[in-house]
């Protein structure tokens, strides 16, 4: 029998903001925790089986920097954290999906603000709707994008 190998995760969450942030004043007062992009980037699949979401993920960032980790392992290890899915219930027969679809790290910039360090995010997720996004993505049949922006 093969032992299964632990990922070293960060535990960190997704912030929480209203659908067109502080740009206009809330309509209502839900919050969901990131947003669907529409912007198109070289990603294989984006607009089929690939969807573009932006968020924000609060982390302990200084605590893991001190520790010897690189700014990059400690963002894929928070993706790891967040495509862990949740434990399964007592009497469920189904297995537990991730909350927010298997996402992949396409760009991260460390920022600040009153409420402390956060990453802002832009991930790639296989869910074309979810309830923690605003908005959907954009199903596309086919993407053309200029050269200059093909993947490789």
């Amino acid at each position: 029998m093969k032992k299964k190998v632990k990922k070293k995760v960060i535990e960190c969450q997704l912030r929480e903001f209203s659908e067109y942030g502080s740009a206009i004043a809330p309509r209502n007062k839900k919050k969901r925790k990131g947003f669907y992009s529409h912007s198109v980037i070289p990603v294989k699949g984006l607009g089929r089986d690939k969807w573009l979401i932006i968020t924000h993920i609060d982390l302990d960032y200084d605590k893991h920097i001190n520790a010897g980790l690189s700014e990059e392992e400690i963002f894929q290890q928070c993706i790891d954290f967040l495509n862990q899915p949740p434990p399964r219930k007592k009497y469920a027969k189904k297995k537990p999906k991730p909350l927010y679809g298997h996402l992949m790290l396409y760009k991260a910039r460390l920022k600040e603000d009153e409420n402390g360090k956060y990453m802002e995010a832009e991930l790639c997720t296989d869910q074309r709707k979810n309830k923690n996004f605003w908005r959907e993505g954009i199903k596309q049949r086919k993407i053309k994008l200029p050269p200059k922006l093909r993947a490789r």
